[in-house]
């Protein structure tokens, strides 16, 4: 039996050495890769705690992380609903009976009343409409909401090459409204328009003999700014 040297016993031996410290250098580079794909995670806690141990194991404390700081430019866009409607309502004090404001759960409503804003059977914003509107399109620039404009009419039929029914009608006095805050600074894509006719009344149109009643249709004749968070 050929007799095996004594080198050859010996560089075997240091082979198996070898071995062993590669495996456990990829048991560690795999413990590493671990580690970070868990720190990767966008979870707080997740992070507190690999962080303290960390620290623990190394003697030092991990850093707490610094408040975001929020530019001044960015702080009239963090207003709230409340305070839309607080600067609305004491911008048009003197339009009272033009408009009135009301917070729902969720949004702003700016109702306008249709006979100060439009003449009967017309879509161009009156004068006095443009004033309006003027005082109340600075609270709502730049803030993080977006708009929707109702148009609402009473149940007076309307028949005419520019407004064949009063769906036509509503959807024109929506948007010029709209179209008037965008062209004043509100982003378009976050603007939307409804016509809704005379699906939507305040109050009954007419008694319940079917008389019309004037004041009520007045009521009915509106628009509708809704003011509420993207959703």
């Amino acid at each position: 039996m050929p007799r095996v040297s004594r080198f050859r016993r010996t560089e075997r031996d240091q082979g198996g050495a070898w071995e062993l410290s590669f495996a456990d250098m990829m048991t560690l580079i795999l413990c590493f890769f671990i580690l970070m794909v868990t720190v990767s995670e966008v979870n707080r806690e997740q992070y507190d705690v690999v962080a303290e141990s960390l620290g623990e194991a190394m003697g030092t404390k991990a850093p707490e992380p610094e408040a975001p700081v929020i530019p001044a430019e960015w702080r009239e866009k963090l207003k709230t609903l409340e305070d839309v409607r607080r600067e609305i309502t004491a911008r048009t004090r003197h339009a009272s009976d033009a408009l009135s404001l009301e917070m729902r759960p969720d949004a702003v409503a700016v109702n306008l009343r249709g006979a100060v804003f439009f003449e009967l059977g017309s879509a161009e914003l009156t004068p006095k409409a443009l004033d309006i509107l003027a005082d109340i399109a600075p609270p709502l620039m730049g803030i993080p909401y977006r708009m929707t404009v109702e148009g609402h009419t009473d149940n007076l039929p309307i028949s005419s090459p520019v407004f064949p029914s009063n769906w036509e009608l509503s959807a024109a006095r929506a948007s010029a409204v709209a179209r008037y805050f965008i062209d004043h600074g509100f982003p378009r894509e976050r603007v939307q328009v409804m016509g809704l006719a005379d699906t939507r009344p305040l109050r009954p149109n007419q008694d319940a003999q079917g008389n019309p009643l004037p004041e009520n249709q007045g009521q009915n004749r509106r628009i509708v700014i809704l003011v509420e968070p993207q959703q």
